[in-house]
């Protein structure tokens, strides 16, 4: 995809500010040479008909009718049609018309602006936040560096023309300049020892849920390295590949779930009861949809990470490793031989409700049992059973209304989100949220026992 295609796309989204055109007026602004108005005048002009038709199209002849005065930088047919085919359409009415509205908005400023009182300087034009570059004077007036004036000083009552050799376009704001102007370095430092810098400056459209310098510095603390270690990772590329999506995801669009990053690893929308949306049950957004020349920005406050292993597997390792620790749960599942539910990929959705070795030995004691081998196979089966749910829920999708079945039959979960708890049993504040790939863990102080 082209860039110009990529910054058609993007205007997509942007809402036209006309009411800040009606702010305007128009009295004592009548030159007496041309009784046309800004729109009639350029539907005299025959190389301006395509320009006509997009303002007709945009809805803006209205506004360049009756309100002003205004300045129009106005491309020429001849601009346009090197528009089409850099795009590859045929004809204006085959661009949308929001997408045109915003297009032309950025070729129209505030005032009446003769050619010899142009100045360089950067001008605001109509699209929001999006400002003109104008250097040169004279026969030497460039915008944005690359359009030149090739007819000047068009009168009409309410405003001034002057035509242009091409579409004018806001300069480029590639992702990896919009993310350095955006103040996040890491992440910046990152791309580029990854190899990534080049992608994202000129491929895409992509979307990034970028996180922030704060968030890379929350990683390098709980992850025990340095700045210069993570830049030197092997690893660096893949983690990086997992915050980024292929095209344009604006956060109006998010939706509940799975999303699939470059990496071919989904992550995971939730939304808390509060409303707010969450990626993996770890990441809160701070900024949303910062636009960038070939994508979207969305900035994260925690680094979000591939998972790597199943459920089995992730409990095999922390059951020594870890606080607090899962042995007896790994040694429940051998047991009962549900080793296999256990070990899926990504295509499986579980939730686990891990009982700590803790909440294992408090059960034996309440039971009067020194361990697993005392009990019956199908009652353990029944109780592992209990604490799996057969979608992939993070804490923020939980509801006290809404009852989880688990995968025992006719034994239901109950949620309680004020106090943290399945039935009776505490959610351990921090183990939860750990993403498998078949899955995700929660940890759990008690065992979840069946009715």
């Amino acid at each position: 995809m082209t860039l110009i295609l990529r910054k058609l796309l993007l205007l997509l989204g942007i809402v036209a500010f006309l009411s800040s055109m009606q702010a305007c007026n128009i009295e004592g602004d009548l030159p007496p040479e041309n009784e046309f108005d800004l729109f009639g005048t350029v539907e005299e002009i025959t190389e301006l008909s395509i320009f006509t038709e997009a303002v007709q199209l945009a809805l803006l002849s209205e506004p360049l009718s009756d309100l002003g005065p205004f300045t129009i930088f106005a491309p020429s047919n001849e601009a346009f049609e090197d528009l089409f085919r850099e795009v590859g359409v045929t004809n204006i009415r085959q661009i949308p018309a929001d997408v045109l509205q915003g297009l032309l908005l950025y070729h129209i400023v505030n005032g009446r602006l003769l050619s010899r009182n142009i100045s360089a300087g950067s001008f605001q034009t109509f699209l929001p936040e999006a400002s003109l570059t104008i250097t040169g004077t004279g026969s030497n007036i460039r915008l944005n560096e690359e359009v030149s004036i090739i007819r000047r000083d068009i009168e009409a009552t309410n405003g001034m023309i002057h035509m242009v050799d091409a579409v004018i376009f806001p300069p480029s704001n590639n992702i990896m300049e919009a993310l350095e102007n955006n103040d996040n370095t890491i992440l910046v430092q990152a791309l580029i020892a990854a190899g990534m810098a080049e992608t994202l400056a000129s491929g895409g459209p992509f979307t990034i849920f970028a996180p922030s310098n704060a968030a890379f510095n929350r990683y390098l603390e709980a992850n025990l390295i340095t700045g210069t270690e993570l830049l030197e990772s092997p690893f660096l590329q893949t983690l990086l590949s997992y915050h980024v999506i292929e095209g344009l995801l604006p956060s109006q669009n998010f939706n509940l779930g799975p999303r699939e990053s470059i990496l071919s690893v989904p992550f995971y929308f939730s939304e808390a009861v509060n409303g707010n949306l969450w990626l993996n049950g770890i990441a809160g957004f701070t900024s949303t949809n910062i636009n960038a020349d070939n994508g979207i920005i969305h900035v994260i406050d925690f680094v979000i990470t591939p998972p790597s292993e199943n459920i089995l597997q992730f409990l095999g390792n922390a059951a020594t490793n870890s606080e607090p620790e899962f042995r007896l749960l790994i040694e429940a599942i051998q047991l009962t031989g549900l080793e296999e539910e256990f070990s899926g990929g990504i295509e499986d959705n579980l939730t686990l409700f891990a009982p700590t070795d803790a909440a294992f030995e408090s059960l034996f004691d309440d039971l009067g049992i020194n361990g697993l081998d005392e009990v019956p196979i199908n009652t353990l089966r029944d109780i592992l059973l209990n604490h799996v749910v057969a979608s992939r829920l993070f804490s923020q999708d939980l509801r006290d209304e809404e009852p989880l079945e688990s995968l025992l039959e006719g034994s239901p979960l109950t949620v309680n989100i004020g106090d943290q708890l399945i039935n009776e049993s505490r959610l351990i504040p921090d183990f939860i949220n750990t993403l498998t790939l078949n899955g995700v863990i929660h940890g759990i102080d008690a065992v979840l026992i069946p009715e």
